[in-house]
């Protein structure tokens, strides 16, 4: 959106003065607002014994006197009475019931315990509270998953994987999902050695004498073949030394790998692959320059030496097989944990609490410390009422709150600002200030 409007500061400064015993004591306060790109300001009269919405800061969308809470940086009320006091109500938005959502998988709010059970579905499992909620039941899942950040023992490994680090998918077994971190190291860089496998990511689901396997070209693609000369399908250099040297070779995708050259006879006979490397492709153009060649020994040179790569050139690393898994490699845990009936009179930040025996005589009872999202929000709103006094002011900069008589946590805002006439007819003057920027 282009807009004609630029977004600019809004400047805000308070002046008190006080003097005693012909003694003046002045204080000045300054503060800047930057990005604003709205400032509403009405004055309103309120007729006497009178309440009266001033404005609300809980809209999704502005419109005439509601501005969404996101984007309110400042906000003034001033009573314009010489004479009498003006009540400000604050409002909060519904605050929640006490009766947890249905279907609501308390797993996210999980503190401890829980493991170590029996697997299973256990329905409509009671609970007990740490605080006043009670009544609220929940259908749990104790499932089974390999231990995180476990090595996982290697019964065969492929000689044709690349050095390197990959994150793989684990191969069979009952479960699903399992994943883990391979790491393959060059001590000897013609056949790089799959040193070890960690679990990344558990999975659900797999049990005791399950096996895997990593798919072949999981780790490496496009390796040089080994004891395999290329087929010289390019240029064939004459040369005037007879010898054998070991040269770095590369291609736009391949690195790594190195040959064997040998020249017979004046001319370069044989170039076969020592170090197997990784990324090469079928059709890539190998070349070794003429001036590689002079600088290696093979003295005077007539060209570079190059060969298109053919299928028989390259392959992906081999299948790896992993040893089955032992009870050792297993552990099982909750899984799921649903609410299945509600209950009722929950808060924030209490702990509800399963029994072990409850759920396969896991090692530990498991808990759980409920959130806002574990509940509805049907309950009553809270307010709280102040006087400001005669050509007084109140000002704020945030419609979040918190306090035991305003529900007690930030995720509720004020909802509706209203001011009442306690006691005649009075004028009302109020300022927001507002920015897109939030």
């Amino acid at each position: 959106m282009a807009s004609i409007l630029t977004p600019s500061a809004f400047q805000i400064k308070i002046k008190e003065e006080h003097v005693v015993k012909g003694i003046k004591t002045t204080n000045e306060t300054f503060f800047t607002l930057g990005n604003i790109t709205n400032v509403d300001r009405r004055i309103v009269t309120i007729p006497a014994s009178t309440s009266i919405d001033l404005f609300n800061v809980n809209g999704l969308n502005p419109s005439a006197g509601t501005f969404p809470s996101s984007s309110m940086k400042y906000a003034r009320i001033t009573n314009l009475d010489t004479t009498s006091s003006l009540a400000v109500s604050f409002t909060s938005s519904k605050a929640p019931d006490g009766i947890g959502i249905i279907g609501t998988d308390l797993t996210s709010s999980y503190t401890s315990g829980g493991s170590g059970g029996v697997i299973g579905l256990y329905p409509a499992v009671p609970t007990t509270s740490s605080v006043s909620g009670s009544g609220m039941t929940l259908d749990v899942v104790v499932s089974s998953s390999l231990i995180m950040s476990q090595s996982l023992t290697i019964n065969s490994a492929p000689t044709d994987c690349a050095t390197g680090t990959y994150n793989v998918n684990l191969v069979g077994g009952s479960g699903t999902g399992a994943t883990a971190q391979a790491v393959v190291t060059g001590a000897d860089p013609s056949q790089p050695t799959l040193a070890t496998v960690m679990v990344l990511d558990p999975g659900r689901g797999y049990v005791v004498d399950d096996s895997f396997t990593i798919a072949g070209g999981d780790l490496g693609t496009g390796q040089l073949v080994t004891g395999q000369a290329f087929t010289n399908n390019g240029l064939t250099p004459n040369v005037t030394n007879d010898i054998t040297r070991e040269i770095a070779v590369y291609t736009t995708t391949g690195q790594g790998g190195t040959v064997n050259v040998v020249s017979v006879g004046g001319v370069v006979s044989t170039v076969t692959p020592v170090n197997i490397g990784t990324g090469y492709l079928e059709t890539q153009l190998i070349t070794i320059s003429k001036d590689q060649l002079t600088n290696v020994g093979f003295g005077n040179v007539s060209s570079d030496y190059t060969c298109t790569l053919v299928a028989n050139d390259v392959e992906n690393s081999g299948q790896a097989a992993l040893a089955i898994l032992t009870s050792s490699n297993i552990t099982t845990d909750i899984f799921q944990a649903k609410i299945a009936a509600g209950g009722t009179g929950y808060q924030v930040g209490e702990t509800v609490t399963v029994n072990k025996a409850e759920i396969g005589n896991t090692t530990n009872d498991a808990i759980f410390t409920l959130t806002l999202n574990d509940f509805t929000e049907n309950g009553s709103r809270s307010y709280w009422t102040m006087d400001v006094l005669p050509t007084s002011s109140l000002m704020f900069s945030s419609p979040q709150v918190t306090g035991s008589t305003f529900n007690g946590f930030f995720d509720q805002d004020i909802e509706f600002v209203s001011v009442y006439a306690e006691t005649e007819r009075m004028d009302v003057e109020y300022v927001v200030v507002n920015s897109d920027n939030a």
